[in-house]
């Protein structure tokens, strides 16, 4: 079952719907079956969510044919990457594989993956096969919140992200899903050291779906949130901890110099971060709504808000 995000078959011509923000990555989701328990997840299996979506994103299924056309007569400037996006299983691993195949001489374009993958020898094949990155989610900040919402144990999957990064460098990603309980010192804690390790890390917040164990938590304060861009954009710019000062474990101050203070002036701590033309639209809002990660650069309006909302 191979399955596009709405955003993409639009993008793509091949949903004949409109869309305001267009994905600069095609999005591709296959499998059937997740084994996974993650309690946020709409593919858990345990949940009782209809399986075409992920967040609240709705993934339409065609077939690889009409997907690969649509790529190669593709003529528009925006989408620059493809990101699979694998079910849990070793039969969706394998189909990854045979579209990887079936795709990679035809279409110029590079690849990102994100899978449980759990051995070298798992990241080795798919980078053999042709895949640019691969993304490994953590999605929980702590190992407490870890092992309770994903199930498996977390110094085990933080030393295998940590030693695959050694062996692939600036090769590897994860995620970090703000929200679900942890404080904004574990998600420095985290994000500091995933960053100290040259892992690529993307920026999520929570979203409740329903029919998931996680569907009555709400999303995360936007002064949180915002404050959380804002340190892990200092972070990624190299700024110490100093810099935070926490009090019981919530960002209470930011200290900015004119440089950041500058980079806020223009937006740039508020849009999207993770791998490179990954712009994921409406991933974790609705149109309207609260614009947790921007999808594209701010206008005054926007930056004007968002310099409200984080409260400093």
């Amino acid at each position: 079952m191979i399955r596009l995000s709405s955003g993409t078959a639009i993008e793509l011509g091949i949903l004949n719907k409109k869309s305001d923000i267009p994905p600069t990555t095609a999005y591709i989701m296959i499998g059937e079956k997740c084994i996974n328990k993650c309690s946020f997840c709409s593919q858990s299996i345990e949940s009782s969510t209809r399986k075409d979506k992920l967040s609240r994103v709705v993934w339409p299924e065609f077939p690889k044919e009409e997907i690969l056309d649509a790529l190669r007569i593709y003529k528009k400037k925006n989408i620059k990457r493809i990101c699979i996006q694998s079910m849990a299983s070793e039969e969706a691993h394998k189909s990854v594989l045979d579209f990887i195949n079936y795709i990679n001489e035809k279409i110029d374009m590079p690849i990102s993956l994100s899978a449980k993958l759990e051995s070298d020898e798992e990241i080795n094949k798919f980078f053999s096969a042709g895949v640019d990155k691969i993304g490994v989610a953590i999605d929980a900040a702590n190992k407490e919140l870890y092992e309770k919402i994903k199930g498996n144990n977390y110094d085990e999957k933080l030393k295998f992200i940590t030693e695959m990064s050694k062996s692939y460098p600036n090769k590897i990603s994860t995620h970090i899903i703000v929200g679900m309980g942890e404080s904004h010192e574990d998600i420095y804690n985290l994000y500091n050291y995933l960053n100290e390790n040259n892992i690529t890390i993307s920026l999520f917040a929570f979203t409740p779906v329903k029919g998931t164990k996680m569907e009555k938590i709400s999303q995360p304060n936007i002064e949180s949130y915002r404050r959380v861009q804002l340190m892990s954009y200092m972070i990624n710019k190299g700024y110490s901890k100093e810099c935070f000062e926490f009090k019981n474990g919530y960002l209470d101050n930011i200290k900015l110099d004119n440089d950041i203070i500058k980079d806020i002036n223009k937006g740039y701590p508020f849009e999207i971060r993770g791998c490179k033309d990954c712009n994921r639209p409406y991933y974790n809002e609705r149109p309207g709504s609260t614009i947790y990660n921007y999808s594209r650069p701010l206008n005054q309006s926007e930056i004007d808000l968002a310099i409200k909302e984080i409260n400093l």
